[in-house]
């Protein structure tokens, strides 16, 4: 640092004659003050500040895992509307169709004026869920486009749901090693090892202390020849500092460090536990939606084929038309609830993801 002054003085003559003034003036560098780290005290402080800069970079790798799966989530919920608008879109075509021929049987005097109202009632049923659909379509796309960076608008699609791949299945032997990869993980043990540094660092403060000091420029009793030949001036002193009264400041800093530090201990604790929740519930999730999937897709098939021989039985005047009314509502409740599974069952992979630190692959896990 630089440092530079100027002093005039004045003093009562006393025992002289007159009175005495005098000036001084300096400018020159305050060369650094060196602590010789004996104890260790300074290169304890320095580890602890070096573990909180690693611990905010996991934060920082954190935050880009969750935005990652952020973005493939909502992507993924984009899809999955899609597809149930699909077949919203199927569904009402085929009942507006099922109208045309109930209003053309009510009229030809062989179906009731409540079949034609309950054919109107799938009708706007459908048209009731797409509304929903679309409702829900633009919220998401909007929510995606804001989370990008853009400003709220449609999201281009590149396939379709069903054309991603889908895993057989999620490796279940996925060794606890992999949860090392997690940046929250990373994140607290780099946080504890800079309490403990911390901790280290407060002990040693009740050691003395020895400091080197240094000063160098130009000094002169008039300001005018400051700069004159031989004017220079320095300064080297060794300094010792021993605490003796801090009226409990040393002791409450170790105390507040020592507290810190276990408080951190049991939120690394803390995050071991969620990470292998996470992981238990993402291959639990897969598996038992894998199992849903393949029941409502069973249903599904048998829904569409119950449909096809209640029409059959109502147009051949065996059944009424309730039976095609409520094939046809189940049918189409089953269809949406399997495009909701389908979508949770990728969730559920997304989810492994993120649960491991940005993927599940085992050979780019040992190979990171």
């Amino acid at each position: 640092g630089g440092a530079a002054s100027y002093d005039r003085q004045r003093f009562p003559a006393g025992s002289l004659d007159e009175n005495v003034v005098s000036s001084s003036a300096f400018l020159g560098l305050s060369l650094a003050t060196w602590e010789i780290d004996v104890w260790g005290r300074v290169r304890a402080a320095a580890e602890g500040a070096r573990r909180d800069v690693l611990a905010a970079d996991e934060l920082r790798l954190e935050a880009q895992v969750s935005i990652v799966a952020q973005v493939a989530t909502l992507y993924l919920r984009i899809l999955e509307l899609d597809m149930q608008q699909d077949i919203a879109r199927r569904t009402l075509d085929t009942r507006r169709e099922s109208l045309r021929l109930v209003t053309l049987r009510h009229k030809g005097g062989v179906a009731s004026k409540l079949e034609v109202q309950d054919a109107t009632t799938l009708v706007a049923g459908a048209e009731q869920t797409i509304a929903e659909l679309s409702r829900a379509l633009a919220r998401t796309e909007n929510a995606l486009s804001v989370l990008l960076g853009r400003n709220p608008g449609p999201i281009a699609r590149v396939r379709k749901l069903r054309e991603f791949p889908m895993p057989a299945e999620l490796p279940a032997g996925l060794p606890s090693e992999l949860l090392l990869r997690r940046p929250d993980i990373r994140a607290a043990e780099q946080a504890l090892a800079g309490a403990d540094a911390n901790v280290e660092a407060a002990r040693l403060a009740f050691f003395p202390t020895i400091t080197l000091s240094g000063l160098l420029g130009f000094a002169s009793p008039a300001l005018k020849d400051l700069f004159d030949s031989g004017r220079y001036a320095w300064q080297v002193g060794p300094a010792i500092g021993i605490p003796i009264f801090t009226a409990g400041r040393l002791s409450s800093n170790l105390e507040g460090t020592e507290a810190q530090r276990a408080i951190l201990q049991e939120q690394y604790k803390q995050s071991v536990r969620v990470a292998f929740q996470d992981v238990n519930d993402s291959l639990s999730d897969f598996q038992r939606y894998s199992e849903e999937r393949a029941a409502l897709a069973t249903a599904v098939d048998a829904n569409r084929e119950r449909l096809r021989l209640s029409d059959l039985r109502y147009r051949g005047g065996v059944a009424s038309y309730f039976e095609v009314l409520d094939a046809s509502r189940q049918l189409f409740e089953a269809e949406l609830r399997l495009t909701q599974v389908l979508g949770a069952q990728y969730g559920s992979v997304i989810g492994l993801y993120r649960a491991l630190g940005g993927s599940y692959d085992m050979q780019q896990a040992q190979g990171d």
